[in-house]
């Protein structure tokens, strides 16, 4: 079991972005990037740095977005309050990305 399918509403996120089409996909990933970035006070230069020193093999179906892989690999050590958090305002982006016509 991956880390994110422990959270219910994250696990169920994903399973809807694993649907869009890239292009929806993209828009997407940039809000949630932007959430964890901006919202969760993440020292991104430590971040990054425990990033690159991972070997991965890249081979997950979100890999292939740079932004929604970079997000997942953020909020994996983001404490389940701060990832609750996330997602509900993720939710929010998502609303508001279809209200407005983005995806």
């Amino acid at each position: 079991m991956r880390w994110y399918e422990k959270n219910p509403e994250l696990s169920e996120i994903l399973n809807f972005i694993q649907t869009l089409d890239s292009e929806d996909r993209d828009v997407i990933a940039k809000h949630l990037l932007q959430i964890v970035v901006n919202e969760c006070n993440i020292d991104l230069d430590e971040e990054i740095s425990q990033i690159s020193e991972k070997k991965y093999a890249y081979k997950r179906w979100y890999d292939g977005n740079m932004d929604l892989s970079t997000s997942l690999e953020f909020m994996k050590n983001l404490s389940k309050f701060q990832q609750d958090y996330v997602v509900k305002r993720f939710l929010s982006e998502i609303i508001m990305s279809y209200a407005k016509k983005e995806i």
